[in-house]
């Protein structure tokens, strides 16, 4: 019996995402994503097809980790 190994993390970071998978990762409504999909607010979607477009989980994964880093701390004196 063929034994389950998970994916190499090449695969998983490069996993399309629908726009559902996408909201739930970043923790947005489906209408939240939508917003920031069409302001431009969050990286830009890759298609699918014709008329489905996705999103690289790992993009993603390295867009939230951007925005949730500490601002510089630098002393305003």
């Amino acid at each position: 019996m063929k034994q389950d190994r998970p994916l190499p993390s090449e695969f998983s970071r490069s996993r399309a995402l629908g726009c559902k998978e996408a909201a739930e990762l970043i923790g947005v409504s489906l209408p939240t994503l939508r917003r920031l999909y069409r302001s431009g607010s969050m990286p830009a979607p890759i298609k699918i097809s014709d008329r489905l477009l996705g999103w690289q989980a790992g993009v993603l994964v390295d867009w939230l980790a951007s925005k949730t880093q500490q601002p510089d701390s630098r002393s305003a004196a």
